[in-house]
């Protein structure tokens, strides 16, 4: 039986172990933390469990290749899928919209907000029902596709080329201009950077609308529990507290995973399944990245990456004052320039076992730049005490934000934890502490998506959400099966 050695646990590594153990291999996972889930994970706090990533998920719903990814990692579990009503509510200026999943009734509340602007809303609109039954390709990599394959493909990817060739050349700033409302411009750039492309509005809505937007029950860390479980079932080895140092290579052929602990795991094939920035930067070197991984480290503004400051608060209530996720304009709290003037709040009534009986979890995602990384991380460097100060009083202001909003709570909440950009990349490895890969924008090259093979080594490949910019689960899950079939493929190539 050949061996696969996969570095990191998060999502894309988990799909990568369970996809090998289903093919016939034995693998074996490194995971650097005790808890497998990577970036998708949670922790408690005094009785509460703050979720860290999942707001909600594609492929929970209907049948789609992704839909059956989430199915055969154990992912979804045998709980009902939380599905929400909206996707969010915005508000400014005492004004609110919120992209309900009626896509009829967002596009009354549209034309009764800015009846000035219904030529736009009607194609904006249009744009989300095209959009609400595309699936992302999730069967096979491209480079493995037969005729066949490939024709299957365009067939089921017409609708998404549609999409793209409406909003081809734009990106979201582009489309949020030419309405006139503020309101409505706030409402597209919430959910996507201005600099994305404006392609990712409609795409997004356009999944939620269609239904196949949910949220696993438990949340998070109870996803990767679940698929970490499947993996061993399967016969899978789980290695976790094992930091990927080195891999060893003997020629054009990597030999074994070495672990900071020192340990040397052996294997036939490897799927590196961390941040490439861990990859390129200690894995291996710079000398074998692909062209378009340089470009991307290299054109910082082409490709951004973005910053989060976040705090979870026990509210002592059992109302439900947010309802969902209420982003709101904070604008008058920001005093530095990587500070964004937008604000999420996020209830999480929906999953009764983060708070005790009685009680209500809320959290606060506050945007920020990229550059705020490295403002964070000097602090935290020089200072920690400091950069705890730092963290306290940018929770207090959202606090006090949220009980201006939401008066019913005042009074009533309570820090339990905020977390920065230094906790990702001390926990993640991950890159300018993001949680996600980096944003395709309008100066990004026609073909944005690094390769999967790693240039002079001839048994290993790349995983994660990396390849499939701007990230996110699904990316990182397709990739993971992906990073399989790959192998796959040069293991015969060999024999």
């Amino acid at each position: 039986m050949k061996k696969i050695v996969i570095a990191g646990g998060g999502v894309s590594g988990l799909t990568a172990g369970i996809y090998a153990q289903k093919a016939g291999y034995q693998a074996v996972i490194c995971e650097k933390n005790a808890v497998p889930g990577g970036e998708c994970t949670g922790w408690d706090r005094e009785g509460y469990h703050i979720d860290n990533c999942i707001h909600w998920m594609m492929g929970t719903s209907g049948k789609s290749a992704l839909h059956d990814i989430w199915k055969e990692t154990g992912a979804l579990g045998t709980r009902p899928v939380h599905h929400m009503d909206a996707m969010y509510t915005s508000r400014l200026r005492g004004e609110a919209i919120t992209l309900w999943k009626d896509v009829g009734r967002t596009q009354r509340e549209l034309l009764t907000l800015s009846p000035e602007d219904a030529r736009e809303i009607g194609r904006l609109i249009a744009g989300v029902r095209l959009a609400r039954n595309i699936t992302i390709p999730a069967d096979m990599p491209g480079e493995l596709m037969r005729p066949f394959d490939l024709l299957k493909l365009a067939a089921s990817s017409a609708n998404a080329l549609r999409v793209f060739r409406r909003y081809a050349g734009m990106d979201t700033a582009d489309l949020a201009a030419r309405f006139r409302h503020p309101l409505i411009r706030a409402v597209l750039t919430d959910f996507c950077p201005k600099e994305s492309m404006a392609s990712a509005f409609p795409m997004a809505y356009g999944n939620f609308v269609g239904g196949d937007g949910g949220i696993p029950a438990g949340g998070s860390r109870a996803m990767a529990e679940r698929m970490r479980v499947r993996f061993t079932q399967l016969g899978g080895r789980w290695q976790p507290n094992a930091e990927a140092e080195k891999l060893c290579l003997q020629g054009e052929r990597a030999i074994s995973l070495l672990l900071k602990s020192g340990e040397q795991v052996e294997g036939d094939y490897f799927i590196l399944a961390c941040d490439p920035d861990v990859t390129f930067s200690r894995l291996l070197g710079p000398q074998y990245m692909d062209a378009v991984f340089r470009e991307v480290y290299a054109q910082r503004a082409a490709y951004p990456v973005y910053g989060m400051f976040q705090a979870a608060y026990a509210v002592e209530s059992a109302c439900d004052a947010v309802g969902g996720d209420v982003i709101l304009d904070c604008g008058e709290l920001v005093d530095e320039t990587w500070l964004s003037g937008r604000m999420s709040v996020k209830s999480y009534a929906y999953e009764p076992s983060f708070s005790p009986p009685g009680r209500q979890l809320v959290q606060v995602l506050w945007g920020l730049t990229e550059d705020a990384y490295d403002v964070w991380t000097a602090l935290y460097e020089k200072d920690r005490a400091a950069y705890h100060v730092r963290k306290a009083a940018l929770a207090a202001r959202a606090q006090a934000k949220i009980e201006e909003n939401f008066p019913a709570w005042r009074g009533k909440l309570r820090l339990l934890d905020s977390w920065t950009p230094v906790t990702y990349r001390r926990f993640c490895n991950a890159y300018k502490g993001y949680n996600q890969a980096f944003t395709v924008t309008k100066h990004s090259r026609k073909d944005p998506y690094p390769s999967p093979y790693i240039t002079g080594v001839k048994n290993a490949v790349l995983a994660g959400q990396w390849l499939s910019p701007p990230g996110g689960l699904p990316g990182a899950a397709i990739q993971g099966k992906f990073s399989v079939q790959r192998i796959i493929h040069l293991a015969r190539g060999e024999g």
